[in-house]
């Protein structure tokens, strides 16, 4: 059910779309955004690193790398499910995928090779500076090396509260910061996993989707580039 503010808000943002968004953002202290595929581009990163680390197991044991993939694809749906609420690490968790693909296809599970697989994993996604989904400890590095941990004030984690967006997380990164859904507002790009759970914990949000069509008066809001809110904040709407 939708509280007064968001009904207020959402009636604010269908009278004067571009005018009435400024507004409810330049009264917001706080502002949220999802990492993965909303302050950079996951998928492209992700799919560099592990097309290099299927290039690897390729040209060492002569397995096509279509059929690598296929089968690692089949790994990250049975395996991402209930990963990155249970504490371990961003290492650990490919340390068990690929694992898992090479002994699907019957291949040694070396331990040095292993280690060569992760590293050229890490250093394949950490070249393009881009930032990975997942863990603490993934996130932290990711942010720092991308040079903007200085503008982050709380990097908040399924891995560290130990549990799901679709869960409880929003309502407890509120509790942890000390503040109120009000306060905030929030950027993301995926409906079921961002606009849902932020909306139902009271969280004004707006939906990044790069491949539909902008509208400012729809509830949530719905841009097209982040580049729409520095022109929205800029009171320079083009």
């Amino acid at each position: 059910m939708s509280t007064e503010a968001e009904i207020e808000e959402t009636y604010q943002l269908q009278q004067d779309p571009q005018t009435r968004l400024r507004a409810i953002l330049t009264e917001k202290t706080w502002f949220g955004f999802d990492l993965d595929d909303t302050l950079h581009e996951f998928r492209r990163s992700s799919g560099k690193a592990i097309n290099q680390v299927f290039e690897d197991i390729s040209g060492r044991y002569g397995t096509p790398v279509p059929a690598l993939r296929d089968e690692y694809m089949k790994i990250l749906k049975e395996k991402t499910a209930g990963a990155f609420s249970d504490g371990k690490t961003s290492f650990d968790y490919r340390r068990e995928r690929f694992s898992s693909l090479l002994a699907h296809f019957f291949l040694p599970v070396d331990s040095q090779f292993m280690d060569e697989l992760l590293n050229s994993y890490e250093t394949t996604l950490m070249a393009s500076l881009e930032l990975k989904k997942g863990p603490q400890d993934a996130q932290e590095r990711a942010v720092k090396g991308l040079g903007i941990d200085g503008h982050i004030d709380f990097l908040a984690t399924t891995n560290h509260f130990r549990t799901a967006k679709t869960d409880d997380l929003f309502p407890r990164v509120l509790e942890h910061l000390g503040i109120s859904a009000g306060d905030i507002a929030y950027i993301g790009d995926n409906v079921q996993r961002d606009m849902e759970p932020a909306m139902a914990a009271g969280i004004f949000s707006i939906h990044l989707a790069e491949k539909e069509s902008e509208s400012l008066g729809s509830s949530p809001p719905r841009i097209d580039t982040l580049k729409k809110l520095h022109y929205i904040l800029e009171d320079n709407i083009p």
